[in-house]
Formats: structure tokens, sequence, C-alpha cells
């Protein structure tokens, strides 16, 4: 599915289908160029994506020997692909945690990491093992190929465009939008999305990463913005509304660890993500998918982190296992 958004630049939206994914789709997008094409983001490494990706790049009548590639952050749905048009020749830019991370990937190094982690925070080893057929994991791209290297406030000029490079570590360590300030254009990524609150982890990279969230959401809430184009669902015309409300979303997941925490002191971070509030129409704990368990105590463990930093939490460590109480 394919739609144009704008029409000078020429920017297009080409929805790549997530099969089995709760996000079920990603935003790819496409500005044509005089000369030179330029793609942000790919989807999963999987039949299905490519078909649809290749289907709306043939739609489009892209040429990947005239096209760059932008790949706004490391995961999965948004590298698979990568593939590609590193195969094509396609010049690819990233920021240089995220691509160093994919490197460190390779070897299972950063899983094991996430998963010896996750046991000392009171997950079972046979939900561990569940994550093997994790999508983000499963569909990963082959790290064959190098990159041009984008930092903060870089200006790089693709597909006739003057794209400023805006760091928003958070969801990532090396997590990048891209901004277009005459027509007031930014591609959010996963940093800001509008009908669903982006995840936020822990990172054996990145420290109290929900801190990090904060300060990159409040970095760009006085970009003047006309069109704001996420990485997943619908897109909208101004983002400061939108911010608000994921703050006040972390504020209030801040306090309900607090309390579970109050209510049962010395749980792991595993017996607390239980009792927290997730969308997940209406299923218990013990029906959600692997996936969305690790998601979720990912996100409870970024929260848990937040606390401890300041000082609003203690941790103990029971044998190998942390324990967490208040004060």
């Amino acid at each position: 599915m394919i739609h144009q958004l704008c029409q000078q630049p020429q920017i297009y939206q080409i929805h790549v289908d997530l099969p089995d994914n709760p996000l079920k789709y990603l935003n790819s997008y496409v500005i044509k160029g005089k000369t030179r094409n330029l793609v942000i983001d790919t989807g999963f490494n999987r039949p299905e994506c490519r078909q649809a990706l290749c289907s709306g790049l043939n739609e489009l009548d892209i040429d990947l020997q005239r096209t760059d590639l932008f790949i706004t952050h490391l995961h999965a749905d948004h590298s698979g692909l990568v593939g590609l048009f590193s195969a094509a020749g396609c010049p690819i830019y990233m920021h240089p945690d995220d691509y160093q991370y994919l490197c460190d990937s390779e070897d299972g190094s950063t899983w094991k990491f996430a998963e010896d982690n996750f046991m000392r925070e009171g997950m079972p080893e046979e939900d561990i093992k569940t994550q093997f057929s994790n999508q983000a994991r499963k569909f990963s791209p082959k790290i064959d190929f190098s990159v041009h290297a984008v930092h903060d406030g870089d200006v790089v000029r693709l597909a006739d465009c003057d794209f400023h490079v805006i760091h928003t570590p958070g969801h990532t360590k090396g997590l990048c939008c891209l901004y277009l300030p005459e027509e007031e254009i930014f591609f959010t990524s996963d940093h800001i999305l509008f009908d669903i609150t982006p995840n936020i982890q822990v990172w054996y990279n990145m420290k109290d990463s929900l801190a990090q969230y904060f300060r990159s959401l409040d970095k760009v809430y006085d970009l003047p913005v006309k069109l704001a184009l996420p990485g997943h669902r619908k897109e909208a015309h101004s983002i400061r509304e939108r911010i608000d409300d994921i703050k006040a979303h972390h504020h209030v997941r801040l306090q309900e660890v607090l309390d579970i925490v109050r209510k049962y002191p010395g749980s792991t971070a595993f017996a607390i993500a239980p009792h927290m509030t997730w969308s997940m129409r209406g299923k218990k704990w013990d029906e959600f998918p692997p996936t969305q368990k690790w998601f979720a105590l990912g996100e409870t463990l970024a929260h848990i982190e937040y606390l401890l930093h300041h000082g609003q939490l203690v941790r103990t460590d029971v044998q190998g296992i942390y324990h967490y109480s208040l004060p």
C-alpha cells in the first residue's frame, strides 16, 4: 500500500506488513529526487516484508542504483532488509552506536547479555528459551554492510533535500530522526508514535534509558512541525501534545511500580511486571505471547532503573536474583 504524503518534496509512504506482529506494519518512506532517491527504513528480513517493500519500490519506479538508505535505528523491523540495498551498492546511513550494536549482535553476545540480565530479574529459564523465536532476533539483518555514520546536528544532502539529523536516544541508543526545517516535516521513527507508545527497554550500552528518553522528548518539544511521520501507524500534524501524553504515561507507570513494590515488597521485576497495566486486549499475563512478556519485562526494568537512579527504590541481591523494595 502506497500513499503520497507530500508533493514538494515528493514523499511517499509504503506500508510494509509485519506478519504476526502487534505493530501491524512499518512505514517505509521514499523521497524521490531528480537524480537520486532516499528510502527510510525497510521492514524485517523475511519474504513477506521484502515482497511488500519491493512491490512499493517497483510501483514508484525506484532504481536502487540511484538510491540511498537511511536506517533510523537498529531494530530488525527497521533494518532487516538492508541487504537488499547493500547488494545494489546503495550508500547506507546510520548512527554508529546502533550500527555497532548490530555488529555486536552477530555472535549472539547482546542477546546473551539480555538473557542473563532477565534471569537475574526473575524471568524463569523456560521463558528465556522461548525468545529464540523472537522476531527481532529471527529476522535481523546479516551484517555484511558498512555505513556512513551520522551524528546529531549533521545535515545530509539526500534526494535533493537537506535532512537535519537529530539524535534521540531512548528507544535505542542510536535512534536518529530526520527533519526538513523549511517544510517543517519531521520523520520521528519510533521516537514518537501517535496511537501506540514507543517501547523503552533496558540496554547493555545505555544507562537509564527512560531518563535519556525524557531528555530526547524535551529536545524536540519546540521543533516547528507541520507533518510528523512515524515509524508505525498514523502520521500527525504536531508533536507537543503527543510528547506531553507520552511523558504523562511514563510517570503513571513509574507510580504504578512504586505502588506495586509498596504492596509486594521484595518482589523481582518479573513478579512486578504482571501487576502493571498493559494494552493486550484483555489478556492476562499468563496469556501473553512470549515476545510480549519479554518487551513488558524490559519496559518494567526501564522504569525500575529510573527509580533506582532517583533513589526511590532499592535493590538487593538474593542468591543472584534481584529484589526491589522502597527505601
